[in-house]
């Protein structure tokens, strides 16, 4: 059982857990920051989102693997983490709402419009087009993803900005995208031809907002020199690959059961 020094300055650092039932704390002792899910145990080896001021708004926070809260570094997995332990991006701390989640009726009139018209093969192609709502990046509002049942493709996200639905846009005239939705609110794309790959990354901040992280494109014409580009600017096939490394990223889980048609 792990011996804890309690201090004053807790009571300002506490919260509830949004993933338990039990009320939690978060406690110092001479290692670090640990939290007490209030049902003996405390999570270690994962993220955690927290809602430390009880604000409504959560915080997502790594635990090492003897539970103590990573400060200021970059996790085993890769992502940034503040001197709060907050997880960050670009610098800015990422949040979700940590409130009652909406209803899965309340996400089908917002994207009914999207959904009828991929029922009438007007937004995509997609053979047997199947769908759900998963919240991509954690920030409470749910993604609307379409996809293949056939071969599993993802073939169209979309978002809720002010409540009105909204494209993840790729690059125009490019089309057989395929997405991959990426722990961490990442999404990659990539599409290929027998001339050039291109691929993409990018991620959903906590406001739904698209950014860009990479874009990466390989030019293979018959009789010409390859050509390697990352960012728009020309590189070398070395520099090229270390680019794609950014993309390795564990896929997230996500099964679409819901039929359109």
């Amino acid at each position: 059982m792990r011996k804890v020094i309690l201090a004053a300055a807790i009571t300002t650092f506490s919260c509830i857990m949004t993933i338990s039932a039990y009320a939690g704390n978060w406690v110092k002792n001479n290692t670090g920051w640990w939290y007490d899910n209030g049902n003996g145990t405390w999570p270690s080896s994962s993220w955690q989102w927290i809602d430390g001021n009880s604000d409504g708004i959560a915080e997502c926070y790594y635990f090492d693997g003897a539970g103590y809260c990573m400060l200021n570094t970059t996790t085993p997995d890769n992502y940034s983490v503040n001197g709060s332990g907050a997880w960050t991006v670009n610098g800015v701390v990422q949040t979700k709402n940590a409130s009652t989640e909406k209803s899965d009726s309340y996400y089908m009139e917002k994207y009914a419009s999207v959904i009828d018209k991929w029922r009438n093969d007007e937004a995509g192609y997609a053979l047997d087009p199947v769908y759900d709502f998963i919240d991509i990046n954690g920030n409470g509002s749910k993604e609307l993803i379409i996809g293949d049942r056939d071969n599993g493709f993802i073939t169209g996200i979309y978002t809720l900005n002010n409540e009105t639905p909204v494209e993840i846009v790729i690059d125009p005239g490019v089309s057989d995208w395929r997405f991959n939705v990426l722990k961490g609110g990442y999404i990659s794309t990539s599409n290929s031809n027998a001339s050039w790959d291109t691929n993409s990354l990018s991620i959903l901040d906590s406001d739904d907002n698209r950014i860009w992280v990479s874009k990466a494109y390989y030019k293979h014409f018959d009789g010409e020199a390859e050509v390697y580009e990352v960012n728009d600017v020309q590189v070398s096939k070395g520099a090229y690959i270390n680019e794609l490394k950014k993309y390795n990223i564990e896929k997230e889980n996500i099964r679409l059961t819901r039929s359109i048609k």
